[in-house]
């Protein structure tokens, strides 16, 4: 067993035995991680991402430390270190943000925020196995342009979509030019099927996050 998942084991334990009715503070190390992670792709056209890879990593790293120190309790600490490795690199690290945000989901299961999440790290676990998504949160962009990654067909419908914090896919579709010209990219003119971007790109490789 690595070390990531024994973490995550203590990490679900320290949750299964925490009082329901303690009234326990967000971290605040968490909270400003979180925070810097968002800030650095604030200006999503001027992104530096060999940069943003390094700060990645030392965030990641952090989270994990305070994983282990057991200071992960509430549902938003569990939010905001499923976000930190949301945007990792490899399929251990987004496997990660799936446990976590589910972790968050299931002790609010009011936020919506959470659920998003959840859905938003399942869909990025598929793709990074070169399967198609189920939500459809997934955008991305290669020398021809932005495109919604290939949508798994009846996986979920939109009122499942609905339900976890997603737009509707017919509404994601539309949102693709002003994402573009967000990112300073334009439009891709003939968004490649799933055949062509399994023949593209080995499982376990993915674009910037």
């Amino acid at each position: 067993m690595t070390k990531r998942p024994t973490i995550l084991l203590l990490c679900v334990l320290l949750v299964m035995l925490a009082p329901a009715q303690a009234q326990v503070a967000d971290n605040a190390e968490l909270a400003s991680i979180h925070r810097e992670d968002q800030q650095a792709r604030a200006d999503a056209a001027n992104i530096d991402w060999s940069v943003v890879y390094r700060e990645d990593a030392a965030r990641r790293a952090r989270v994990l430390v305070l994983m282990r120190e057991g200071a992960l309790r509430t549902a938003a600490d569990h939010y905001h270190a499923a976000m930190v490795f949301q945007h990792g690199n490899g399929l251990e690290d987004i496997r990660i943000a799936h446990a976590l945000s589910t972790l968050a989901s299931t002790l609010d299961p009011d936020e919506i925020r959470y659920r998003w999440l959840v859905a938003a790290s399942w869909d990025r676990i598929m793709t990074t196995q070169l399967q198609p998504q189920w939500f459809g949160t997934q955008f991305h962009g290669d020398e021809a342009g932005l495109f919604l990654y290939p949508v798994a067909d009846g996986a979920v419908d939109d009122a499942e979509r609905v339900r976890m914090g997603v737009p509707p896919l017919a509404e994601a579709q539309a949102k693709i030019g002003e994402m573009a010209a967000a990112m300073g990219q334009q439009v891709h003119p003939d968004p490649p099927t799933i055949e062509q971007l399994r023949q593209e790109r080995r499982p376990g490789e993915t674009s910037a996050p």
